[in-house]
C-alpha cells in the first residue's frame, strides 16, 4: 500500500518529501526517484527538497529509512497489543519482511541499495531481539549468541523476500504463494534450533 502525499503545505517537506519518494522507488524503482520528481509530487518548486537533503543520494537514505519504518508498521499491525509469544513474533517478523518487499519492491530493492551508512538498524536489532526472547523463552536453541541466529532468519527471509518481489518461482505448475512459501521456509529454518523433545 503506498503512503498518501498529499501537495505540501506548510506541514513537514520532509515528510511529504519522502512520501513522494515512495510513490516514484514503487513505480519505477529507485532509478525513478528524482529530486525535480520529488517536487512535483510535494508542489513544490524543483529546489525546495535540497533545503532538506543535502542530495539525491540524503534523500534516497531517506526513503529506505522509511522502507524500514513501514516494515515495522507492518510487522505491529500484524502482531495487534496482545503478544503471541517470541517464536511466533520471530514468524510474524518473516511475513511482514516478505509482504512489505512484495507490496513495494522497488523499494525493497532500495532499502538495500548499498548505502555508504546502511539504514533499517532499528529492524536489525527488532529482530537480534526476537531472536534473544525465542532463546531465552526455550522455544529455541541456538549459538548463544542470538546475532548468529538473526543473520540465519535475516538470510532466508530476505531471499525469499527478494524472490517474491521479483516474481520469480521455481515450478510453474502451482501458483506462488510467497507468504506460504516463507512460513513454510522459516519453520523448515527454525525447526532445526528447536529443543529437544
Amino acid at each position: 500500500m503506498n503512503e498518501p502525499v498529499a501537495p505540501y503545505h506548510h506541514g513537514s517537506l520532509p515528510a511529504a518529501c519522502v512520501g513522494a519518494g515512495i510513490l516514484l522507488v514503487d513505480e519505477g524503482g529507485p532509478d525513478a526517484v528524482t529530486i525535480r520528481g520529488v517536487a512535483r509530487i510535494a508542489g513544490v518548486s524543483h529546489t525546495a527538497p535540497l533545503h532538506h537533503f543535502a542530495d539525491r543520494d540524503a534523500l534516497l537514505r531517506a526513503v529506505a529509512e522509511r522502507g524500514f519504518e513501514m516494515l515495522l508498521e507492518l510487522l505491529d499491525a500484524s502482531l495487534g497489543t496482545e503478544r503471541p509469544g517470541p517464536l511466533a513474533e520471530l514468524r510474524a517478523y518473516g511475513v511482514a519482511y516478505v509482504e512489505h518487499a512484495v507490496a513495494h519492491p522497488g523499494l525493497f530493492r532500495l532499502m538495500f541499495d548499498g548505502f555508504d551508512c546502511p539504514p533499517g538498524e532499528e529492524a536489525w536489532h527488532r529482530l537480534i531481539g526476537l531472536c534473544d526472547a525465542a532463546i531465552g523463552a526455550g522455544e529455541l536453541v541456538a549459538p548463544p549468541d542470538p546475532e548468529r541466529l538473526a543473520f540465519v532468519v535475516w538470510g532466508l527471509v530476505h531471499g525469499l523476500a527478494a524472490l517474491a518481489s521479483a516474481g520469480r518461482r521455481q515450478d510453474a505448475s502451482e501458483p506462488f504463494l510467497p507468504i506460504t512459501v516463507a512460513l513454510r521456509a522459516l519453520d523448515d529454518c527454525l525447526a532445526a534450533f528447536a529443543p529437544p523433545d
